[in-house]
């Protein structure tokens, strides 16, 4: 972390973890949402802008700003979350399990312990940070309802309706910390 020269602010560094299977249409809604603010922001699409090759595909946009585009959340990723000061966790949730329809929260580091260690929890990736580097970003869980779970690479019209809702929150933190001018 710096400080901005013009505010005395400090200046945080950001990495937004996609993930899902964009071939499970609302499964994949993280990857809609990094694409929106890709296209936001001005950068073009192609080599080295997460979106477009989802599995394991990583980018700087910004001396601040990276985003991690994943099929689910591994033991690995724990490496590259605990470089960044702040992390933002992107995914879809099913309806009935006590969320909001974009559910957007703090994230403090918990590690749950299961029968399948290749999969993780954003908790549990925070968590490995703090035992394995010895520093731990602070995380944020930005959760978008999906209603449709079938094969195909399109949104259902429900969760689609949410893009703009879930977007706010995403700009909103950007703009708080002074990582981009939208």
């Amino acid at each position: 972390m710096t400080a901005d020269q013009s505010s005395g602010k400090p200046e945080h560094s950001i990495l937004i973890v996609a993930y899902g299977n964009l071939s499970r249409r609302d499964d994949g809604v993280a990857f809609h949402l990094v694409r929106r603010l890709r296209d936001a922001l001005g950068l073009p699409e192609g080599e080295n802008v997460p979106g477009e090759a989802i599995d394991d595909d990583y980018a700087e946009w910004s001396d601040r700003l990276a985003v991690a585009c994943l099929h689910q959340l591994a033991p690995e990723i724990a490496d590259i979350v605990s470089q960044r000061d702040i992390v933002v966790f992107v995914d879809a949730h099913v309806s009935g399990i006590g969320w909001q329809p974009v559910e957007w929260r703090k994230l403090p580091p918990e590690y749950h312990s299961g029968m399948v260690s290749h999969h993780l929890k954003p908790d549990a990736v925070l968590a490995l940070c703090h035992s394995l580097y010895g520093r731990c970003p602070q995380g944020y869980v930005l959760s978008i309802e999906g209603s449709d779970f079938d094969f195909g690479e399109t949104l259902s019209p429900s969760t689609a309706a949410l893009l703009d809702q879930a977007m706010g929150h995403l700009v909103a933190l950007l703009r708080a910390e002074s990582v981009t001018p939208l």
